[in-house]
Parts: structure tokens; C-alpha cells; sequence
């Protein structure tokens, strides 16, 4: 579920969400990614996706391990408030273990686009 055009390796996008996830929400979660950047009007595909076994962080003196699953999203739009919202929701019921947000962010108003890559 990807859209938009296709774009040369050395073309750099402006944007890349990574999503962690289990294995067993793989399918949700790619439904509710293109839902909520379809709905923002972005553009997207997906990059890389990588499952291993980590260990659980805050779980001292124990080590706890889990298969967790990550996918990179390369956005073709700076991710904007609402869409950051609806993925801090996914994380909020469960079907993310988190997400982080690399380059532009649109903030909106005055202040416009942030880059948190200092680019």
C-alpha cells in the first residue's frame, strides 16, 4: 500500500517514519499508517522493514526479550500535527510500540516547517 511515484535512490526524502510494532499487528498496522497518511494527503513507501529479538527496556535486573518489528516509511510531506496525533493514538491502544519521526515536521500557523535533522 504505497503511493505516489517512484524516486530515484540518491533523491533524499524529505521525511522518514519508523514504526516498532509486534509481528502479529503487522497487517493493522499498515491499514491504519496509509489510513492516517492518505487522510494527511501524504504520499509514501515503505523502505525497510526489519524483525528481531530485543531486549525490553527498564526491565533491570531481569532481561526480558521480545520479537519486535520495524518498518521505515519514507514520506514524500513533512508529517503534520494531526497525523503525529492519530499515531500517538496507535501507540496509546496498542497496536504501535512507538514511532519516531526523522526531518520535517510541519508545525503549522507561522512557524511552518521544522527539520529535527538540522538540515
Amino acid at each position: 500500500m504505497t503511493t505516489g511515484r517512484q524516486q530515484p535512490l540518491s533523491e533524499h526524502p524529505p521525511t522518514l517514519l519508523i514504526v516498532y510494532l509486534r509481528p502479529s499487528h503487522d497487517e493493522g498496522v499498515r491499514y491504519h499508517v496509509d489510513e492516517t497518511l492518505t487522510m494527511a494527503g501524504i504520499a509514501y513507501y515503505i523502505i525497510a522493514e526489519l524483525e528481531e529479538r530485543v531486549t525490553l527496556e527498564g526491565s533491570a535486573p531481569f532481561v526480558l526479550r521480545h520479537t519486535e518489528k520495524r518498518m521505515v516509511f519514507a514520506l514524500r510531506a513533512p508529517l503534520e500535527p494531526k497525523a503525529i496525533d492519530d499515531m500517538a493514538q496507535l501507540v496509546t491502544t496498542g497496536l504501535l510500540l512507538g514511532f519516531i519521526v526523522k526531518g520535517e515536521i510541519a508545525l503549522g500557523g507561522e512557524v511552518g516547517v521544522i527539520n529535527n535533522l538540522g538540515g
